[in-house]
């Protein structure tokens, strides 16, 4: 896949490298030449120097032949900017912008833009983290109304059916035992230390907790 990313900074290069050790064709744009410094000497993508919303710099950068783009630069308003170019202009059929304020991420959704907000992210994390013990949220889906979360099976699970789960309320669509994961298959019964990975609506969250607690 041919990727082009705007903006070296921590995420834009770490998204890169990454990207790029997958195996996928990548550029990334900064206009900061220093910037490319965080990629290290192993990058194997190509690297172009200009503004991330100049249509010419794009160009050069190959967004007529990019099939993803995301744009990860510190200002709301550039990435917003860059992300309309790519998909409206460019017609690249992902694309996906970073941005620092969630307030604008309704205004940006009725665009029909993919966003991800990192402050938000971060503080929902910690929060999750604080009060919710033994649970890790993994995905929101839709508007929040279901939740994909990574519990740590309590020792009242055990031996029991993952099909069971809060009364077949819930759906266990993974397990991660002994380091490897899988799809259960019918009839798997859950073991000492598995980790579950459970789609549930979200109203279901606080008798899921009240179980984990319990181990």
């Amino acid at each position: 896949m041919n990727v082009l990313i705007v903006g070296c900074g921590r995420v834009g290069a770490e998204l890169a490298v990454s990207i790029s050790q997958q195996g996928h064709a990548v550029t990334i744009v900064d206009m900061n030449p220093g910037a490319f410094e965080r990629l290290g000497p192993d990058f194997k993508g190509r690297t172009v120097q200009g503004f991330g919303f100049d249509r010419s710099v794009l160009q050069r950068a190959g967004i007529e032949a990019a099939q993803a783009f995301a744009t990860t630069t510190a200002s709301d308003n550039a990435n917003i900017i860059a992300a309309k170019i790519a998909r409206d202009i460019y017609k690249v059929p992902n694309v996906v912008a970073r941005i620092y304020n969630p307030a604008r991420y309704e205004v940006y959704e009725r665009m029909g833009l993919q966003t991800v907000a990192s402050s938000s992210w971060g503080a929902q994390r910690i929060q999750h983290l604080l009060l919710h013990p033994g649970l890790i949220e993994m995905e929101l889906i839709g508007h929040g109304e279901v939740k994909l979360l990574e519990v740590k099976v309590p020792a009242a699970w055990v031996g029991r059916p993952l099909a069971g789960v809060l009364n077949s309320r819930a759906l266990v669509v993974a397990v991660t035992r002994a380091g490897r994961a899988f799809v259960p298959r019918a009839g798997e019964t859950f073991q000492t230390a598995d980790l579950a990975y459970l789609s549930l609506p979200s109203e279901l969250l606080a008798e899921l907790e009240a179980q984990v607690r319990t181990q």
